[in-house]
């Protein structure tokens, strides 16, 4: 194609070997074009057009509109230069870009446009005999034509600017010939010379080493935030996040203060919670969807690119709040949900233990005649403890939100209680205390039942159960060792740090020994299993 175009570049002007190059530089041009694919069926109308376009310049031929097409050629060949990524690419429509350059102020612009004849033999040589042979290194440059597939890679910013700086060149040129007594390649000199150091000043001004951002930060700004509106909407949309929990509310509100800017005169907002509106309805609408929002806004004009993009950032920043917010209470929600199942699981378990007692002091009940002294007994020693626990449960269902304070009793005397409620029940009592310690009794009491019950109710009434309580530095340790099975690895690495339901196919320990440690951490203590073997198993609540 740029073959065929130099040789209807050197030939006579408006001579018929000039209209035949330039034939077959068009057909090859309409093989090459970068906008559409080549296999691509081109409609009836449009290769009518095309015809007539080119029969009309074929047969006017004006020189001028050589130069002009040359300078579209320019501009396509930089649209593709810039966005090429590929080195191998680049540098093969660089070779091509050079030589069309060259030729449009060596060759086109005296030779066509202004008509000269007289160019110097030297430039004329270059022009027409040595410029040709850069072409050749399109040969050489390796370059994979699927590499190229996708056509619609063209930069049209790109394409326009190289046109003009082009078109800029030549006029340029021609105006400088007033200053060069009508000589048109030091004018030319000049004018490369002038445009070559001003680009090199915008250059250092477009992104410099040190000092200020340079030009292209505040046109990137202007571009982003098209003046000052956009940021102050988003300063105010970022107060009104946190002053605004709800989520509908929050983003009727900061749609609102969207209405304020200048271009936009209302629109629509659609969630799976709800639909609104603001503002007022126009022509011009654009509609953008983040997080399951809809968003409809109605504009004063048709949006540029430019504020296209602004809108969409707008939209996008309304809808990350917006599904922050979301989040946000459904955590909430889930939240409270998580405090009133685990106070419900808590309190369960502890009625659980409650009704055991009571079923324990049912049990002992003589079955008729008077009421046995040793049942008395029993009764003044279990009556005292069911009563406060009850009376603590009662507090939790009166204020759940309210964590139950830990009444504090010392060692000895919660021991004492310990060994009147479990005389006769099969469990092992032994005791070192030394010193005076204050421990916390409804945790104490939580463990040592929660054990007993699991045991039980694993079907181990026959297993051996033992409860040691060690009171030594200021430190007291409660021991609870049965002769049953022991606990799976699988479960014994959770068994404290979440429910597991039905472990190993029984029935507790489980939720207990969770609400367990759970009331262990704030109290300062830590519940463990200290030993697990068949025969042997202990576990232990000792300070943290």
């Amino acid at each position: 194609m740029l073959l065929a175009l130099h040789e209807a570049l050197i030939t006579d002007p408006g001579g018929g070997f000039q209209r035949v190059w330039l034939l077959v530089h068009f057909g090859l041009f309409l093989l090459w074009q970068p906008f559409f694919e080549a296999e691509k069926e081109v409609e009836r109308i449009a290769i009518a057009l095309l015809g007539v376009i080119t029969a009309a310049i074929l047969y006017f031929l004006p020189g001028w509109l050589i130069g002009a097409w040359i300078c579209v050629l320019i501009g396509i060949l930089g649209g593709k230069v810039f966005t090429q990524q590929a080195g191998r690419r680049g540098w093969f429509y660089l070779v091509a870009f050079f030589y069309l350059a060259a030729m449009m102020l060596l060759w086109a612009v005296p030779r066509l446009v202004l008509g000269e004849t007289a160019i110097p033999e030297p430039v004329a040589l270059f022009a027409q005999l040595i410029l040709p042979f850069t072409l050749l290194a399109l040969v050489f440059l390796p370059f994979d034509p699927a590499d190229d597939d996708r056509r619609q890679v063209f930069d049209f910013f790109y394409a326009v600017l190289v046109f003009q700086l082009v078109v800029v060149l030549a006029l340029g040129s021609i105006a400088l010939m007033r200053y060069t007594h009508g000589e048109y390649f030091p004018a030319a000199g000049l004018t490369v010379i002038g445009f070559g150091a001003t680009l090199f000043v915008l250059a250092v001004f477009w992104g410099p080493r040190e000092g200020f951002g340079g030009l292209r930060t505040y046109l990137s700004r202007y571009l982003m935030s098209v003046g000052m509106p956009f940021e102050s909407w988003v300063r105010r949309v970022a107060e009104l996040a946190e002053h605004e929990p709800d989520p509908q509310r929050f983003l009727g509100q900061s749609l609102a203060l969207a209405s304020e800017l200048p271009w936009v005169r209302g629109g629509r907002w659609k969630t799976e919670d709800g639909e609104g509106e603001f503002g007022n309805a126009s022509e011009d609408v654009v509609k953008f969807g983040f997080h399951g929002l809809e968003l409809t806004f109605h504009t004063e004009i048709a949006l540029s690119p430019a504020l296209f993009l602004h809108m969409r950032l707008l939209a996008q920043v309304v809808g990350e709040f917006y599904e922050s917010k979301r989040r946000e209470a459904l955590i909430r929600r889930n939240a409270y949900l998580q405090a009133v199942h685990e106070t419900g699981a808590r309190l369960t378990h502890d009625i659980k233990n409650l009704l055991q007692s009571l079923y324990a002091l049912t049990s002992a009940a003589p079955r008729e005649g008077a009421i046995d002294p040793a049942y008395g007994n029993l009764l003044q020693r279990q009556l005292p403890q069911l009563t406060r626990r009850l009376q603590a449960t009662l507090d939790q269902l009166r204020s759940p939100q309210v964590e139950t304070r830990e009444t504090l009793r010392p060692a000895r005397a919660w021991w004492e209680d310990v060994e009147r409620r479990h005389a006769g029940d099969g469990l092992q009592l032994e005791a070192t205390i030394d010193g005076y310690v204050a421990v916390p009794a409804t945790l104490f009491d939580a463990f040592l039942d929660n054990c007993i019950d699991n045991v039980r109710g694993k079907g181990g009434n026959g297993a051996r159960m033992k409860a040691t309580f060690t009171v030594r530095d200021g430190r007291a340790e409660l021991d609870f060792e049965n002769s049953g099975e022991s606990v799976p690895e699988s479960v014994a690495r959770s068994l404290f740090r979440e429910p597991i339901p039905n472990p190993a196919g029984g029935g507790g320990l489980g939720i207990g020994l969770y609400q367990v440690a759970r009331l262990a951490a704030p109290a300062g203590y830590t519940a463990e299993i200290a030993h697990n073997e068949t025969g042997r198993v202990v576990f232990r609540l000792r300070p943290g």
